[in-house]
């Protein structure tokens, strides 16, 4: 992993990292010594905050695993440069099929005599970046969804969406490795789990007056989590580590990256713009789609539990809504990969972001946080919600989302009836909860780099409004 340019600043720990502070709010005597002032029952009349929790799961969960859960009592206003993350080199036997034939989003690893780490399987199989049912480039931005950023006419995107109707997607579009119009471009690695670049956290805002300010990235009670399994050596039982994961309780701010490669989960909630050109007009769905696997670098899973996709609606809705009424005409519709878009994420008070390393496949246990009503007032009435996360698979993962949310009780999502899709307002709630918007509409990349730095030229400032 290489990391340059690391800036934290504003360190807050409660009372300026005091280790503990405690308020008493009884008569309950501390000073003396006596059982009766230690009690059970004095002791809990006492309240205070402490720098740290230690919470134990010790009921195995159905992997047979138990967790250790530490959380510092930290918020962190930081700025951040990190012009490489490289990581994981855990062992992938190279496979030959595709699950379910999802185009390269998911590898069967079914063929032992295949080549160590090929790009997750054959391209030919699964798509790849280089070839995929004749098509000469499908890793490319959709001319119907970024017609505008590739400089396309209003003719050029009429042309792109009736092609788009006879199934050919890739009319028009431009790939993501030109560099003109995407400077981060794409580089190809097929040896590492994940390779993410020119990330950064926060953002610079250059003013009138010729200085800059930095706009923070806010985390809040950062924690670590240690999975344990118990196993056999000889005649002893041991217990080993089997896995970690790192995360925050909550992130608030403007994230950038460039992906290359992923293993993980990441489902953002995106508004999307089909614009077919001055005949056609425009349409407009929302959808989150889930982008994860192994090695990847980003195609929509099929599954409507997975991708879930909103009710679609404008003046292509006959032509081109019926196309993208569910999670596989969605997945038809964008063959193209698409994490290369979310250069630019926008966290809300988001507790779903967390990086985990494991042995084998874990399946972390489920957050359940209080989230504000209304998170722009502190002190907000709260609900209760429940996150619940994708099953890690094992080596490097990075969960950026949430597979299911329950708030008091009941399912966030809701089915419109009859149909594998959701409403918009429950789309809308789950996206408000989970705090993660991708804003694909613009795919670029937020400058957080001062006028010095080469990389604000390659990011303006323009990148910072969206």
């Amino acid at each position: 992993m290489t990391m340059k340019n690391f800036i934290i600043k504003n360190l807050q720990a409660v009372s300026v990292l005091l280790f503990l502070s405690v308020s008493l709010q009884s008569s309950a005597d501390l000073t003396a010594l006596s059982d009766n002032a230690l009690s059970d029952e004095a002791l809990g009349q006492v309240t205070g905050q402490a720098l740290f929790k230690i919470e134990e799961d010790t009921v195995p969960n159905s992997e047979g695993i138990t967790f250790t859960k530490l959380t510092l009592g930290l918020e962190i206003a930081m700025n951040v440069i990190i012009d490489e993350l490289n990581v994981g080199r855990y062992y992938r036997q190279g496979g030959n099929d595709c699950m379910a034939g999802q185009k390269g989003r998911f590898c069967a690893n079914t063929l032992a005599t295949d080549p160590f780490n090929k790009w997750n399987c054959l391209e030919n199989k699964c798509g790849g970046i280089d070839a995929y049912d004749g098509n000469p480039s499908p890793f490319s931005a959709s001319a119907l969804v970024y017609g505008d950023l590739i400089g396309l006419s209003g003719t050029d995107k009429f042309n792109a969406a009736l092609a788009s109707i006879g199934g050919d997607h890739y009319n028009q579009s431009v790939p993501f490795t030109n560099g003109s119009i995407f400077p981060s471009g794409f580089e190809r690695t097929s040896d590492t789990d994940i390779r993410l670049r020119d990330m950064t956290f926060g953002r610079v805002i250059e003013n009138p007056d010729g200085t800059e300010t930095l706009e923070d990235f806010i985390i809040q009670k950062p924690f670590i989590q240690f999975a344990h399994e118990d196993v056999t050596v000889g005649s002893e039982t041991v217990r080993k580590i089997a896995g970690l994961r790192i995360g925050f309780g909550s992130s608030t701010g403007v994230q950038g990256q460039a992906i290359d490669a992923v293993s993980g989960f990441v489902r953002p909630v995106i508004d999307v713009v089909v614009d077919g050109g001055g005949l056609l007009g425009q349409a407009e769905f929302t959808f989150a789609p889930y982008l994860g696997g192994v090695r990847t670098a980003g195609y929509i899973d099929v599954d409507p539990t997975k991708t879930l996709v909103g009710p679609c609606s404008g003046s292509l809705f006959e032509l081109i809504c019926g196309s993208v009424s569910d999670a596989p005409g969605v997945a038809e519709a964008s063959p193209q990969a698409q994490l290369f878009p979310m250069q630019n994420l926008v966290l809300d008070d988001s507790p779903v972001v967390w990086l985990s390393v494991q042995s084998k496949d874990v399946s972390y246990p489920s957050d359940i946080v209080d989230v504000r009503k209304d998170k722009s007032d502190p002190n907000s009435a709260t609900d209760e919600v429940k996150f619940d996360y994708e099953t890690a698979k094992a080596g490097f993962w990075f969960n950026l989302g949430a597979l299911n949310l329950t708030k008091n009780g009941s399912p966030v999502l809701q089915n419109i009836s009859g149909k594998t899709t959701y409403t918009d307002a429950s789309l809308t709630e789950f996206n408000r909860i989970s705090g993660i918007q991708g804003k694909t509409a613009k795919p670029l990349h937020p400058d957080n780099y001062f006028s010095a730095h080469p990389n604000n030229t390659k990011y303006p400032q323009a990148n910072n409004y969206y």
